[in-house]
């Protein structure tokens, strides 16, 4: 192995996407209304230290003052349930004072915005509780939008009891229509008013809880949506954290735990799945997706419980378990079906996240293809003897090649990203020196090289990507992609997060000692760049060869959030492609084109990829059962003819553990049955088959 990598240089964390931002109870609380000055030295550290140490940090004008105004109202009414037009006029008058109040530690904004949402939400409270109980009347024609971004704020209290009125009828309904075609699959019939009596008591108990959550929310926990209303608009990486643990803030069942093996995120009032731990019950179940909306969990023998509205970390107590239980899952998919998924908890093994291969075959083919599996870049930097994704890659590729491996394709789908040295090291095994990457900073621009001019692996390589495929895996994917060293496949480019984060803990920047507690900032310090100068930013790294993908039509990564870092180019660094070099990418990306026409599965995730993006624009709904029913019925009847894609083994294409791994994975029959799916799993992968056939045509040249 290369010498380079027995010793640990400074490193950054470029932050994975399973890291993401949800609002905490502080340790202690203060009284409504009553500023304090904690906040207000907080709030002002807050802005001297982002101003200090952010990347590119913005004018703090009354621009951003007016952006911050409608932010925060957003992220303290995310459903626009609450505030109404008048309740907006009456704190527009700080609508360009908020720069100042943030420079300053003003609250006065802060103050009002809290007294208005309290009176909200006893008013909204006090709607549904007159609508809970209406009839079942489902014969009008009338429509409610759902998505909250394309809905105004309700003009004044008469609008906002009307769209109360409209929600509380669509909880009914949904769940009516849900019961009725449940009976049906199961030819049972039941009177309609138990029907109805469950259903009023199945949302009312929901709303309850719901409301009851909401009354719990303490002035700190609005307080931290504020400052990170502030700091969001420098950019979507950069996040306030209140004094709680850190480990509190990357909640994440993987590790040594018992549960499902998923890593969760806040959006809004909702919990969505980011990833799912590979090997994982969830990951063996096979039907939770990232990006997954989870509505409810249901433990075994129990009733449902909603969870809308709910903080993350009890959302997390709820779905993790002893081994061997069961937990249900509520799930909105991205194209708006509702559905539950029963999980049998597990104990996520660790090992299952490291590195591992296989050996790829073909009938009537008499090459072998090495396949790796990434999904994440992993290093302890405090044990030099702990597992290492560089180290890692380059035993797999050791073993590859003992057993005649002469090609290899990279899996980097769904790697949320990792070390800064790490991907350094692992892209230097495929080359034999010079840049791999560029980090920017206010200071200036910094190359990190590969000094080994040995290469651990020289022949032809495919690295498989998608649209989760972030930080480090975009730039190993645009270092290789640069020396035309590797073929990038995927469904569409790469993640775009071109920037790296680090924390700052604010205690070490206040001499006030009354203070602390302050928490900490996860700030962006640096972006990075392509050797040939390009940034991965908003852009990602773009597939050389496209292969039709689930998500290929709806927007995804970096460029969903609000207020990314700019793409922008810097100059190149001097680099010479010295290894194996793919000089007929254009014949390759031709044959592989034909293959993907003629394939009826690769034509049918098509066709599925622009059925998903059309469903997710139709948000708006109509309450009239008949109608209602009828757009249930053609989304589930569209839905059948995608529902068996994947399922299939491919024929020709045979994968076979490596020697050298086969006593390791005998020790005991949970390996044995994980190995066993992981092995189904890639017989069934048209994207590793397709890539087998990309490796062949490399060599044809």
């Amino acid at each position: 192995m290369k010498e380079k990598m027995k010793s640990k240089k400074a490193w950054f964390l470029l932050v994975p996407l399973s890291l993401f931002l949800v609002y905490f109870t502080a340790h202690c609380s203060h009284p409504q209304g009553e500023p304090n000055s904690k906040e207000s030295h907080l709030l002002k550290l807050v802005y001297e230290s982002s101003q200090r140490f952010h990347y590119a940090p913005p004018v703090v004008d009354d621009a951003f003052s007016q952006k911050a105004f409608e932010e925060f109202l957003v992220d303290m009414d995310p459903g626009k349930r609450f505030y109404t037009q008048k309740d907006v006029k009456q704190m527009e008058k700080f609508k360009n004072d908020l720069d100042d109040h943030f420079k300053e530690g003003k609250l006065e904004f802060f103050d009002l915005s809290l007294k208005l949402i309290d009176e909200a939400i006893v008013k909204s409270k006090s709607y549904y509780e007159e609508f809970i109980n209406m009839p079942f009347e489902f014969t009008k024609d009338e429509k409610i939008e759902l998505d909250a971004d394309k809905r105004k704020w309700p003009s004044d209290d008469k609008e906002m009891k009307d769209y109360w009125r409209k929600s509380i009828k669509y909880e009914k309904l949904n769940r009516y229509i849900e019961d009725l075609q449940q009976l049906e699959k199961e030819k049972k019939t039941r009177p309609d008013d138990s029907i109805r009596m469950d259903i009023n008591k199945e949302v009312k108990d929901m709303m309850d809880a719901w409301f009851d959550r909401l009354s719990k929310l303490k002035r700190e926990d609005r307080f931290e949506i504020y400052v990170n209303t502030f700091i969001h608009l420098y950019d979507p990486h950069t996040d306030y954290l209140n004094p709680k643990e850190k480990e509190d803030f990357n909640i994440n069942m993987s590790g040594k735990l018992e549960g499902i093996g998923a890593r969760l995120q806040t959006e809004r009032e909702f919990t969505k799945v980011s990833s799912i731990v590979p090997g994982g019950p969830a990951a063996r179940q096979g039907e939770l997706e990232a990006n997954d909306l989870i509505m409810g969990v249901q433990q075994d023998g129990m009733e449902p419980v909603d969870i809308k509205g709910m903080r993350i970390d009890d959302v997390v107590s709820k779905i993790r378990g002893k081994k061997g239980t069961k937990v249900t899952l509520k799930v909105k998919k991205q194209d708006g079906t509702i559905k539950l998924i029963t999980i049998v908890r597990d104990e996520v093994i660790m090992d299952e996240g490291f590195a591992r291969s296989a050996l790829l075959k073909q009938e009537g083919k008499d090459d072998k293809i090495g396949y790796i599996k990434l999904p994440r870049f992993y290093a302890d930097f405090n044990d030099p003897n702990s597992p290492s994704a560089a180290k890692d890659i380059a035993e797999e590729l050791n073993k590859l090649k003992k057993e005649g491996a002469t090609s290899l394709i990279l899996d980097l789908r769904n790697n949320g990203g990792g070390s800064l040295q790490e991907v350094v090291d692992m892209s230097g095994l495929f080359i034999d020196e010079g840049p791999v990457v560029q980090v920017k900073d206010r200071r200036g621009i910094r190359p990190y090289n590969d000094p080994d001019k040995n290469v651990f692996f020289d022949g032809p390589m495919v690295i498989l990507v998608n649209s989760n495929s972030a930080s480090a895996s975009e730039i190993i994917s645009a270092c290789l992609q640069d020396y035309k060293r590797a073929v990038i496949v995927g469904g569409e480019p790469t993640f775009g997060k071109g920037s790296v984060q680090q924390f700052r803990n604010l205690d070490q920047l206040t001499n006030n000692s009354n203070m602390k507690p302050l928490g900490e900032m996860k700030v962006t310090i640096q972006k990075y760049y392509r050797v040939s100068g390009g940034s991965v930013q908003l852009k990602g790294v773009e597939p050389d060869i496209l292969l039709p993908d689930t998500y290929s039509y709806i927007v995804n990564g970096e460029k969903e959030y609000k207020h990314p870092l700019p793409y922008d180019i810097i100059d190149k660094q001097n680099f010479s492609p010295n290894t194996f070099v793919i000089d007929n990418l254009e014949e390759v990306a031709s044959k592989s084109k034909q293959r993907i026409n003629s394939n009826p599965v690769f034509g049918l995730i098509d066709e599925n990829a622009k059925r998903l993006a059309k469903s997710r624009d139709e948000t708006e709904v109509n309450l009239e059962i008949n109608k209602y029913k009828s757009f249930i019925n053609q989304r589930k009847e569209e839905i059948k003819k995608f529902e068996k894609i994947g399922d299939q083994a491919i024929s020709n294409m045979k994968v076979e553990n490596l020697q050298e791994d086969l006593a390791y994975i005998q020790t005991d029959s949970s390996k044995i049955a994980r190995n066993d799916d992981f092995l189904k799993s890639l017989n069934k992968d048209m994207y590793v088959y397709e890539s087998m056939n990309i490796l062949r045509d490399i060599r044809k040249k």
